[in-house]
Formats: structure tokens, sequence, C-alpha cells
């Protein structure tokens, strides 16, 4: 619906302005946010790698460029003598490759680097943001479209998977995956259009099963509105058979023959082509024939073919039935999984009162489905319910974990928009001056500072706290290089710090926070963890470990906890470690960073 100032564009200069193409003010929206992203996150990029994974990419398109070969995955940086085997896909190195190259073409190393770092986000996000005004003026006029990218800009746990130097997976799959939703909830049916959308579904999952849950949740609400739909059976066949051609068609392109026998439970491998190509091979015989065979038919064909599937996935690798990370030993998950930040659930932290983005959250997510329902209730057609039902499977998945908390986020700016721009005019305010202000104040910016105000007036004791070096600081890469200047070596620290003394250091790392070295992990806990000179010492001489490093902000904390006390971190954070630890001074008498090498000899006389 359309308010009455915007429906001619003839009329006053704001509705003349508004039925501008929707391409300029789409080009608007994202200069916008690129300008703030590179004043705000931007400004520290020279200093600051961004998250691990960033840095962790950063590592592994160097290589690629260095000359390694397209297949070959396994590095010898993180993980110590086994290495690593990566799990992340080239299918995003590829590109990132390419426009680092690009950049060395007429600018140093260091700043191509840095300016890949901070165009590539951007370069994914631009094309989803489009898709997103687009889908609302399909299916509500301008005003809606509009509105959506004002609440995109003003969605700051939205954006944050495209912030400046965000080059890992994770914003491809994003955008992949809400672009596929949306083209089949708010773009005219064709079945070139579905096949489109089940090739980013397919592209999706094979650059990383994190995007699992969401792009199976929409594949089934794809298959069931085909199988109970006669005029969508065709469409939805293309989606499914888009989605599995282009999900194998990865696969050849990222895992070479001898290694199809390799499976892996956590990354694309040959029994989750099988699970797809079978199930989808169902999928597509029930839906060819949808309007002439009965309902029980259908079931019964695409149940079968599912079934057949799941049978190929196991007999596989029957391991894999568990899930992802069913190869992964028991212990890591205490260690390491129980500590990661987007593993924690939004209703959890409701519940033990952590408010601070929690609460703003779940009223955002609400506001979003109510709207996305009563445009259902009102449209009454395929399209509205599937908006409705992938919204809501976005939110579950948000609700469940933090790592889908971008998905959901940028999706409900399309429901809410279409129900911001039906407000009409009331008590002498225009329709306009309305919709804008309950823009402002349903956009996630406001409500994530509401909560965060409410959870510092609970909790004004945990909420206030400040330290006086934080962890970030141990991150940064003036701290990190002060590590460059000692002789190459395996270091064991902290796992956060992995990703980032590789990446600055020629320094290789025992541990970093990547499952596929679990093995490492854990030994590398153990060491730190060791409450007697033999303990930490056997594992040091099994593992080959150089040096043992600390950081003050990420390792002086442990001294509070009274599980680590009598331990070797401990002791080392106290200035007394045992006698094959030998203190390396490092060139910055300031550093945050304190360095032990390992003494051989001393290490061998050991008791």
């Amino acid at each position: 619906m359309q308010t009455l100032a915007c429906q001619d564009n003839t009329g006053s200069p704001v509705a003349r302005l508004a039925f501008q193409p929707l391409w300029l003010w789409w080009l608007a929206a994202f200069t916008l946010i690129a300008l703030r992203q590179w004043l705000t996150a931007g400004a520290g990029l020279s200093d600051y790698l961004g998250d691990m994974d960033d840095a962790a990419r950063l590592v592994q398109v160097r290589e690629l460029l260095a000359g390694k070969s397209w297949f070959d995955l396994w590095t010898a940086r993180m993980g110590g003598e086994p290495g690593m085997l990566w799990h992340w896909s080239r299918l995003i190195d590829a590109p990132i490759a390419l426009l680092l190259a690009a950049f060395r073409v007429v600018l140093p190393a260091e700043t191509a680097e840095l300016a890949t770092r901070a165009i590539w986000p951007l370069l994914v996000l631009a094309p989803l943001l489009y898709v997103m005004a687009r889908a609302a003026d399909n299916i509500s006029g301008r005003p809606a479209a509009l509105i959506t990218l004002a609440l995109a800009a003003m969605c700051p746990l939205g954006l944050y998977q495209f912030a400046a130097g965000r080059i890992d997976h994770h914003n491809v799959m994003i955008a992949a995956t809400l672009s596929a939703a949306l083209l089949i909830c708010a773009f005219p049916a064709t079945r070139a259009r579905w096949a489109g959308a089940g090739a980013l579904c397919g592209l999706a999952l094979a650059i990383g099963y994190e995007a699992l849950a969401p792009v199976a949740a929409l594949s089934f609400i794809v298959l069931v509105w085909g199988l109970f739909d006669g005029s969508r059976s065709r469409e939805a066949c293309r989606f499914i058979d888009a989605f599995v051609l282009v999900f194998a068609i990865c696969f050849l392109m990222t895992i070479p023959p001898d290694r199809w026998s390799d499976i892996r439970c956590d990354a694309i491998s040959l029994n989750m082509v099988a699970l797809a190509v079978v199930g989808g091979a169902g999928a597509h015989l029930a839906l060819s024939n949808a309007k002439r065979w009965s309902a029980m038919r259908l079931l019964s064909v695409t149940a079968a073919g599912g079934l057949a599937g799941v049978v190929s996935y196991g007999l596989l690798e029957p391991k894999c039935l568990a899930g992802p990370l069913a190869q992964l030993p028991k212990e890591i998950f205490p260690i390491w999984f129980a500590v990661i930040g987007e593993n924690r659930s939004i209703v959890m932290d409701v519940l033990r009162g952590n408010f601070e983005q929690s609460l703003g959250l779940l009223v955002y997510y609400a506001l979003g489905l109510v709207a996305a329902w009563k445009h259902h209730r009102t449209a009454r057609d395929g399209q509205s319910l599937f908006l409705a039902l992938a919204a809501s499977m976005f939110v579950v998945c948000a609700c469940w974990q933090y790592k889908y908390t971008a998905y959901a986020s940028l999706f409900v700016c399309v429901p809410l928009a279409l129900a911001i721009s039906a407000l009409p005019a009331a008590a002498n305010l225009s329709a306009g001056t309305i919709q804008a202000c309950v823009m402002i104040l349903v956009s996630q910016a406001v409500l994530l500072q509401a909560s965060k105000v409410i959870d510092v007036r609970l909790h004004p004791l945990t909420s206030q706290v400040s330290a006086a070096v934080t962890p970030q600081a141990c991150l940064a890469n003036s701290a990190v290089r002060d590590l460059a200047a000692l002789p190459p070596g395996l270091v064991a620290a902290r796992i956060d710090l992995g990703a980032y003394i590789v990446a600055l250091t020629e320094h290789n790392v025992l541990s970093a926070p990547y499952h596929r070295i679990a093995d490492a992990i854990i030994a590398n806990h153990h060491i730190f963890a060791a409450r007697s000179p033999h303990d930490a010492a056997q594992i040091l001489k099994d593992r080959k470990v150089d040096y043992v490093v600390t950081c003050s902000g990420l390792d002086d904390p442990f001294v509070s906890e009274p599980k680590w006390r009598g331990t070797l971190r401990a002791d080392l954070i106290g200035g007394h470690g045992p006698a094959f630890l030998v203190p390396v001074p490092l060139a910055n008498p300031h550093s945050l960073f304190k360095v032990w090498r390992v003494d051989g000899p001393a290490l061998a006389a050991a008791p």
C-alpha cells in the first residue's frame, strides 16, 4: 500500500524525488553505509585484521596467490607438525585473490590487502541491498522500498558481517540465502527465477555448512509448496534441480578425485552430494508429476527419495548422521565450543538476564514477524505465505544461535517496511511523518540501544567493568608484530591469537580456533592447564613447541579464576615458570606479550 503523497510521481517535489529510479536510492543508501563503515570499522583496518576468521582467510588467500594448487587446502601454519586441512571453500578465495591481485598491479602489497579488505564485503552487500529494495518495491511500492533501505542502514547486527574487513565466508552465504528467499517471495514466479534461487542456495551450502539450517528450511518450504500447489510445481522442480546441480558442480570444482573418499562431516563432501542428488531425484520425480499423482503418492515418492539419500549419506560416513561436528573428539567441546559467542542463544541470554542485545533483538524480531504474518493475512497468496514462513524460520534460527542474527535482522526489514509504508495520516500528522517516526523507533539500532540502557540499569556493576588491558588490544597488528622479530618457530598461545600470529609473523601456531585441528587445540589447552612441570614438558616435547606466549589482556584474567590457580598459565602470569621455559625479552619493552623459549636440554632433563 502506498501513501497518498507518493501515488503521483508528477506531483510535489517530494513525490517526484521519491519516484526517481530505484537504483539511485539504492546507490544513496549503499554509499551511506559504505562511508559509515569506512569511517568507523574501516578507520582501524591498518592496525586490526578484524575477526580471527578474516585473518585466517587472508592467510589462505595469500597461500593461493603464492602458487599453492587450487585443490591443495593443507597448511603447515596451524596445528603443529600435522598441519591443518582447511574446511573453507576456494569459492571465496578465488574472487578475493583476483581483487587482491588487481590491486597489487598499482599498489604496494600491504596497501593492496588493505583496499581488498575494505572493498570486498561491500561488493557482497551491494546486490543483496538492491534485491531487498526491489522486493519491497514489487510487493508494496516505492515507499516500502525506501523504508527497507533505511531500515537496512539502521541494522547494525545485520550489517556486521558486511563491515569493512570482513573477508570470511559468512557474508557471501548470508547474501546468497537471503537473495534466494526474496527472489521466491517478492518477484514474479518464473522457472528461471526459481532456478536462480535454487542455485544461490546450492552455492551458499557449498561455501559452508553454517548455512545448512536456513538453506534446508527454505528448500523444504519450496518442496512442500510445489507438491501441494500444482501451479508452482514446475518452478519448485527447477529450484531443486538447480540446487542439486550447483552443489554438485561446486564439489567437482573444489574437491579433487583423490579426496572423494576422505569424507568430512563439516564441509562439502561426497556423502552430502549423494544425499542431495538421490534426495533431489526423488523430489524431481514427484514435482514433475504433481498435477497427476495423488497427495499420498507424491509424499511417498518424495519420502522414499529422501530416505534413500539419507541411507547413501550414512553409508559413506556413518558418523556424519550425528551432525557436522560428529568426527570431533568429545574433549574439544567444553574446552572451546562452549565459549564460542556465536553459538549462544538469544532466548537463553534473556532468561539469564543478559539483556544487552538479546531483549532488543527479540522485540525487533517480534515486530518483524507480526508484520510478515499481517501482510499474509491481507494478501492471502502463496508468496506472502512464503515470506511469513521464511521470516519465521530465519528468526527461529537467530534465536537458536547468534550466528544467524544477520540473516534474520536483514530479512525482517522487508516485512517491517511493508507494514510501516501502510500507516495512514493521523492527529494532524502526515502519513510520511508518522512512517518516518515509526521507522526510527522500530529500527534495530534504536531497539538495541534501548536494550543496552535497560541492561546497564539492571546490572550497573557487571555492565560497567573495565580492564587496564582489553583482550582486543592483544589482537592489534602493532601488538602482535612484537613477536615478528623472533626467529620463526612453533608458538603455543591462547587460541584466539592463532590466526593473527600466523597472518602477521613467520611463526606457526599450535592452536587456532578451527576444529580441524581439534587435537592440537586440546594439547594447547593442556599445556597451559598443566599443574605439574612434568605434564607440560611432555606435551611441549611431543608437539615440538618452540615458544610459549601470553598476552596481558587475554591471559591475565585467568589468574582470578579458581580453576586456573596452580596451572602453568597462572605461574607464567605470576612470573615464575619452570626451568625449561626461558624468558625472551622483546624489542618493545612495553609489549603486551611475554615470551618464553622452550629450552631443549632443560626440557629433556625435566622430571
